[in-house]
């Protein structure tokens, strides 16, 4: 075998999209919330001197409780700092710089708060504090763990078990895989499995529906109990809805086979999600629509957005022309990143005004009329009107909430593609829905639509469907298909069970 060394080089063309770091800070800033937004001006006021708070006379804002200087004096507060003001520009960088270094490395060298901002400070904390976090389903199942009274060996093994349940409440991993992770055999796990499987909720670590259905229905005590009977024995045809043949099978009343099978669909198919599903979550509008004179007027939310401005003293010191080339960096740098943010706020909410002025033009009735279904509206449509990029609506959209006549939505919340009509008009996928369950009422029962002829019909009101779009929105408003609708067709609609709040349609 005969190896060969070398070297050699190659030419390759390639595109590469490199944004600017302003490009890049601007981008963020525009996909921040009203609240983190107030954070982030929070800490640049700590760390850039450059910045401070724009106080109009006799108003209450943050520098008037403490949070920055007077308006005449920018981040310069009383005391010691105002004999620093009247010495050098030297000791008035020195001191710029000191302030900068102490903000950035210890926090505890911050200008201290008033006794107003401790207290309200101090009552945020005591209601944070009584907080209680909701345990999440592994820490249920694991505090139930001491009270079986397993082996050590089985209790690590039960572990592992409870560390495999999803958050629908099965578990997700084959018993035979998890019996190979473990070194064990599959009849020792499924006796550790059988003890998991008694803890509450109840019907926890079933590897199917019907299993889950069964654990809940040991409290009947009974195995040859008739809603045991129905989803041991009968579970495809409980499925199918084909009561009367399962009250014929099981020589029970038709009555009382429904009296099972409602008792049956008041189980919980997914005990899981009581404790999986998501923790309260409050939010601050953004922007506020308010109804006034028949009109409806687009308000920011700017409560929590004071008004920035460069500070004073940054500015004399730059204009004296006396100091140093390095100090001179050094203070065109925070000037500059101060100036950024403040133009970078002020394009951000007006980027956001025009967005929500558009959204609530766009969806005046919505607001007007509880019964009203949303227009179809697109970014890129608003993009066009408001002339930016596409991206640019998405992200000022981004975590964004609006607090509207009929209650706080999230914004995208009004965004809805459609479908175009000859006239100009358009209909939203609800829309066309509501328009499918209507062809199907007035049809002949003789001789059903097809889905086919039902695309005929959009295309006589001139609108173009495609066909397995019709059969997609048919099959999600569980109507059958034309055969099973027509003369001798049977209806096998999916069993219905109550879903808890969180939960999927996909019980398997």
């Amino acid at each position: 075998m005969k190896l060969t060394f070398g070297l050699n080089q190659s030419a390759e063309l390639s595109q590469q999209l490199n944004l600017a770091p302003q490009l890049l800070s601007w981008l963020r800033l525009l996909q921040l919330p009203t609240q983190d937004l107030h954070v982030m001006i929070r800490q640049e006021l700590e760390t850039n001197p450059a910045l401070e708070v724009h106080v109009e006379a006799g108003g209450d804002t943050e520098s008037e409780r403490g949070e920055s200087g007077p308006e005449d004096g920018g981040m310069e507060p009383s005391g010691p700092v105002e004999s620093s003001v009247e010495s050098s520009l030297e000791e008035k960088l020195k001191f710029l710089q000191e302030i900068d270094e102490s903000w950035t490395s210890d926090p505890a060298n911050a200008p201290r708060r008033n006794r107003s901002d401790a207290d309200a400070e101090e009552k945020h904390r005591f209601v944070m504090d009584r907080i209680v976090a909701r345990p999440s389903l592994q820490e249920h199942l694991l505090r139930q763990l001491p009270v079986a009274k397993l082996s050590e060996r089985d209790e690590e093994l039960a572990r592992l078990v409870i560390g495999s349940i999803d958050d629908r409440g099965y578990l997700a991993t084959p018993l035979t895989e998890l019996a190979g992770l473990a070194g064990t055999s599959d009849t020792h796990l499924e006796a550790v499995l059988r003890e998991v499987q008694s803890f509450d909720p109840p019907g926890i670590g079933a590897r199917d529906l019907r299993e889950c259905l069964l654990l809940q229905l040991q409290d009947l005590q009974d195995p040859d109990a008739l809603p045991v009977r129905i989803v041991r024995d009968y579970f495809e045809a409980l499925a199918n809805r084909q009561y009367e043949k399962m009250a014929r099978v099981l020589n029970v009343s038709e009555e009382h086979l429904l009296e099972a099978v409602e008792h049956i669909t008041a189980l919980n198919p997914h005990p899981g999600t009581t404790f999986s599903a998501g923790e309260v979550c409050y939010v601050t509008p953004d922007v506020v629509v308010r109804a006034l004179d028949g009109e409806y007027h687009v308000e920011l939310n700017d409560e929590y957005i004071p008004r920035l401005r460069i500070s004073a003293s940054c500015r004399r010191i730059l204009e004296s022309g006396t100091i140093s080339a390095e100090d001179l960096a050094y203070i065109r740098n925070k000037i500059r990143k101060a100036t950024f943010i403040i133009q970078g706020i002020n394009q951000r909410q007006e980027t956001l005004r025009k967005v929500a002025q558009e959204i609530v033009r766009t969806q005046r009735h919505f607001f007007e009329r509880d019964d009203t279904e949303l227009k179809p509206l697109t970014m890129a449509r608003v993009a066009a009107i408001i002339g930016v990029h596409e991206t640019t609506v998405s992200r000022a959209l981004a975590n964004k909430y609006i607090e509207t006549p009929r209650g706080l939505f999230n914004m995208k919340y009004f965004f809805r593609p459609g479908y175009k009509c000859n006239d100009g008009s358009a209909l939203t996928p609800n829309a066309v829905k509501n328009m499918i369950v209507e062809f199907v009422e007035a049809e002949d029962k003789a001789a059903p639509l097809t889905d086919l002829q039902i695309t005929d019909l959009f295309k006589q009101k001139g609108l173009k469907i495609a066909r397995r779009t019709i059969a997609k929105y048919r099959e999600e408003l569980g109507i059958d298909s034309s055969k099973q609708r027509g003369p001798g067709g049977e209806e096998n609609p999916p069993i219905a069970f109550p879903e808890p709040v969180g939960a999927s349609l996909a019980y398997s």
